[in-house]
């Protein structure tokens, strides 16, 4: 609506800058009305046609996102629901097509939920795999635990609180997840990147993800940072580019953004263009 807003105000402006000129500087009326009136149509069906592409992007986004919702309830035989916090359907579906397509069997997740549970759903499935999510919301994280042994999934993910403390990361202190427990032998296929939650401040609060998990990656690792089309969220992904050149990058235009970081290249050929 803001964006809409905005086009109205420059639609009237284009449409009446040029008249008040031309009458200022003494233009006969009917030229300087036909004047204003052609660049008013000018204005209008070029300002239609913009409106019409945002309508359509906005219906073709929704309609993504009805459609990983309704595909993941009906193949899902446990509840579904999404809070506005959430990570989007479309997201996840992204993520569940590369953890199937990879045979990836370890998951880290930063910031549990729905996606915990999916995922636990799907390694029950498989018979095999597991994910580990820690939640700096200790309430937050029982509630997640809980539905996981209500749904008897709790063999396949467990959910750990990590408090939130000061980490440097590319020369930059912020709030990030005490992860001093995590084995440092330990290897992922999959690290999930869904929190800290920006909404406390820190529009960068998510940037120490990769400075402290790159060593945790398996050797065909991937790691996503979701919610990448936030001004943070994309200038963590720059930083990331130009700090980590060994690795293979790609941002996926799904949901709230999906930033893909990978150890192999060939992974990425399992994502959209």
């Amino acid at each position: 609506m803001k964006r809409d807003l905005q086009l109205a105000v420059g639609a009237a402006a284009v449409t009446l800058v040029p008249g008040i000129v031309l009458w200022l500087a003494g233009a006969p009326p009917v030229p300087t009305l036909l004047a204003s009136l052609a660049i008013a149509v000018v204005a209008i069906l070029a300002l239609g046609r913009r409106w019409y592409r945002q309508v359509v992007a906005r219906i073709d986004a929704q309609t993504v996102h009805l459609q990983s919702a309704i595909g993941i309830a009906a193949t899902a035989d446990i509840p579904v629901y999404w809070s506005g916090h959430a990570i989007t359907p479309e997201t996840l579906k992204l993520i569940q097509h590369l953890v199937d397509s990879l045979g990836l069997r370890s998951v880290l997740e930063l910031g549990s939920g729905i996606s915990t549970l999916l995922l636990a759903n799907d390694f029950r499935r498989r018979g095999a795999g597991r994910i580990l999510s820690f939640d700096d919301d200790q309430r937050w994280a029982e509630q997640t635990m809980a539905k996981l042994r209500h749904e008897k999934l709790d063999g396949f993910a467990e959910v750990r609180t990590a408090a939130l403390i000061d980490v440097d990361a590319a020369g930059r202190r912020a709030k990030w997840y005490d992860l001093a427990a995590l084995d440092k032998a330990a290897r992922f296929d999959l690290v999930i990147v869904d929190g800290p939650p920006a909404w406390q401040g820190d529009s960068m609060a998510r940037l120490p993800a990769l400075y402290v998990l790159h060593q945790h990656l398996s050797s065909n690792g991937l790691l996503v940072l979701d919610d990448a089309a936030r001004p943070g969220e994309r200038a963590i992904a720059q930083q990331w580019q130009r700090d980590f050149p060994d690795l293979h990058f790609r941002m996926v235009q799904t949901g709230r953004g999906l930033f893909v970081a990978a150890v192999q290249k060939s992974a990425l050929d399992f994502l959209p263009e």
